[in-house]
């Protein structure tokens, strides 16, 4: 669903048509490089990305009147970014390679377009004084930049303002620094039935239902206490004191000028203390400036106040995570900037219901993604409940280990009399043999790719679908032919003999004329190597007619004329080929792939296979086996497809997992020393299936 990434387009100008910059349905090369938006409450939406020299569209990018669209792939494809180009940089890293870093703002941006009139403005509420400052905007810019006023809920106790305007701002720093900075609230402006609408409201958000919790959709949290303006005493001081010096002069500029303090009416102490916070931390003295204070009473009455309410901390959280949107759409709505979620966190104690006050979203890879929560303030009682919090998760979190170890001793136990079972059975061998011998139990699914190099695999697959037999020894003479013919090069193309059926092409080195004679429907591409060895097995007694030594010549009528045995194609093939890719890659446990990020082919366990293919196919899923037993339903034997998941074991103790390529194959990572292989399903069968629904989706697709 997200292999590609969000859709990205542009349009040269505002009232063109949309141009694809990236998505799913877009060749490699026509894609970004990296993309990401960035949401802020207290600002507009920007977007960056970078772009390589071969897309297609690298030369069209324009600064300002180039615009640009971002489109959440899940809610119908909903807008979640509008707005136009206001830098390009390129650059060439150490390596030669050249690209592009074009930065994007929203359509608030426009605001920064006109500038305002030096003005005097009473007796207007909060909307209209906004009104005034839209329509002098509207009077200077482009006709598609002006803009509709919508829902306006920000006011004050009296409905009522009065501001002046300077001449050196634009209209966006005069609504900001005149309404936004004053009154609160937030500005945004929507794209709708072809008009720009700026909305003024309290805020933007709601609750959201979907929490991020650890072990669920949680994958990284940092915690952070500022404490900047942390003290345990307080100094307050008042207004400045006006004193003139002994020569009768005013102050001198760069002379200290004293202001008024609680001395005289507090037991001839300028500092009144947080007792509970001085036990705590000790005496750390900060001051506090009141310039319209000039009474020492009401300066006392001021710090007391502060003192009482004094919040010691601002706790901030930032935090990756999954959105469970992504992973059932019909169940989750989307996080949005402005929401307001839990997070949950119990190893660190943490379970907060707090705002989301910036967002970056990563358009390629949503595990990059992150959000920052409001800061929170905290007095000393909320920060000592805090750490008894994360005491307490501290304690379960040692508890937790010391379950787990002595759950890893049962299942330690388990998997040696399990062990002992396989070698008794004798399975392993036997697994060997029928990955040795491709099995023929299954023809719908096979590689139609070299497999790392190696012709065997897609030569076994195209003579099971053309129902010939062949053992190593024929599958080693074919390979050796096409070793002899183009060295595995399906492009090569071979010389000019003057014959009129053309030059020898392809894997086989087949003359155009006789391959269209031998090939079958559907697979009639002369470059294409698996459509070649078809060809090659529609030959009446094919392996009779090659030595692998010198070159060879077709006889006989064909054998059919379409393949006699269906082709896998679609979801299921794409599921297919997705995972042989990795055919060969080691065995290493606790190695990369999937959720563990790394390069999957340095070497893969079991789990962290699987959830490389379903990361391959863009469904995030974790790469632990019995963490995986979450992310689907259970189905029965008889039910399995491409793409489900066989686990080995009991549930919430499963020890080993598979995937399944069709309904009588999968393919999985073994044991360490071998590699990931390809076998039948009863051949080493197991305990109990799950279907993703996501994956399901997938494979039904085209």
């Amino acid at each position: 669903m997200l292999a590609g990434g969000y859709l990205v387009t542009f349009k040269s100008n505002w009232n063109d048509g949309e141009v694809i910059l990236n998505g799913p349905n877009v060749g490699y090369n026509n894609r970004l490089l990296t993309a990401s938006v960035t949401k802020d409450i207290s600002s507009y939406d920007s977007f960056e990305f970078s772009i390589l020299p071969n897309h297609k569209n690298y030369n069209d990018l324009n600064l300002f009147n180039t615009f640009i669209k971002v489109y959440r792939p899940i809610e119908n494809d909903k807008l979640i970014f509008e707005g136009r180009i206001i830098n390009i940089s390129d650059s060439m890293d150490s390596s030669g390679v050249l690209s592009k870093v074009v930065t994007c703002e929203g359509l608030e941006g426009f605001l920064h377009d006109s500038m305002q009139l030096f003005g005097e403005y009473h007796d207007m509420s909060p909307k209209d004084f906004l009104q005034k400052l839209i329509d002098i905007h509207n009077t200077q810019v482009d006709s598609f930049k002006k803009i509709t006023l919508g829902t306006v809920n920000v006011t004050n106790s009296t409905d009522n303002v009065y501001r002046y305007t300077e001449d050196d701002k634009d209209t966006y720093d005069t609504i900001q620094d005149k309404l936004v900075n004053r009154l609160g609230g937030e500005i945004k402006i929507r794209h709708e039935n072809g008009q720009l609408i700026l909305d003024y409201v309290q805020r933007n958000g709601k609750q959201s239902l979907q929490g991020i919790v650890l072990a669920k959709n949680l994958l990284s949290l940092t915690r952070n206490i500022n404490i900047e303006d942390f003290w345990t005493v307080l100094k307050p001081l008042g207004a400045s004191i006006d004193r003139n010096n002994p020569n009768g002069d005013y102050t001198d500029a760069n002379t200290a000028i004293p202001r008024v303090t609680i001395k005289d009416v507090n037991n001839g102490s300028m500092y009144i203390k947080d007792e509970s916070m001085v036990k705590e931390f000790g005496i750390i003295v900060k001051q506090k400036t009141w310039d319209d204070v000039t009474d020492p009473k009401n300066l006392l009455l001021r710090g007391q106040n502060e003192v009482k309410n004094h919040s010691a901390f601002s706790l901030q959280l930032q935090v990756s995570y999954v959105d469970l949107a992504y992973i059932n759409p019909e169940k989750f709505a989307t996080l949005n900037c402005g929401d307001d979620v839990r997070v949950t966190s119990v190893i660190q104690g943490i379970d907060f219901n707090q705002r989301i006050s910036s967002m970056t979203i990563d358009l390629l890879e949503l595990s990059n993604s992150s959000i920052t929560l409001a800061p929170q303030s905290l007095n000393i009682t909320s920060y000592d409940v805090m750490l008894q919090k994360q005491a307490l998760a501290d304690k379960n979190m040692i508890e937790h280990i010391e379950y787990a170890n002595k759950q890893n001793k049962i299942v330690i136990s388990t998997l040696k009399n399990d062990i002992n079972k396989l070698i008794e059975e004798n399975n392993q061998l036997r697994r060997d043999a029928l990955v040795r011998q491709g099995s023929g139990q299954t023809v719908a699914g096979g590689p139609t790719e070299p497999v790392n190099g190696d012709w065997g695999p897609v030569i076994k697959h195209a003579a099971r679908l053309m129902n010939v037999q062949i053992d190593d020894s024929g599958v080693n003479l074919v390979k050796a032919q096409i070793n002899l013919e183009s060295s595995g090069n399906e492009k090569a193309l071979g010389g000019d003999d003057g014959l009129s059926d053309g030059r020898a092409s392809g894997l086989l080195q087949f003359k155009p004329g006789t391959f269209n004679h031998y090939a079958l429907n559907g697979h009639k591409d002369i470059w294409k190597g698996f459509d070649q060895l078809l060809a090659f097995f529609n030959i009446p007694n094919a392996l009779s007619q090659i030595t692998g030594t010198h070159g060879w010549s077709p006889s006989g009528s064909p054998r059919y004329t379409d393949v006699p045995n269906k082709e896998v194609s679609g979801g299921a093939k794409k599921l297919q080929d997705t995972a042989r890719k990795y055919l060969g890659v080691p065995y290493v446990w606790g190695g990369a792939g999937g959720a563990r990020g790394g390069n999957p082919y340095s070497g893969m366990d079991c789990s962290s296979f699987v959830s490389q293919v379903y990361k391959d196919l863009g469904i995030n899923i974790p790469a632990y086996t019995v963490d995986m037993e979450r992310y689907g339903h259970q189905i029965s034997r008889s039910e399995v497809q491409a793409g489900d998941m066989g686990f080995y074991g009991n549930h919430g103790a499963s020890y080993h997992i598979t995937l399944a390529l069709d309904n009588k194959r999968m393919i999985y990572e073994p044991v360490p020393g071998q590699s990931c292989m390809e076998q039948d399903i009863n051949a080493y069968p197991p305990t109990w299936w799950i279907r993703n629904d996501n994956m399901a989706r997938i494979v039904a697709g085209g």
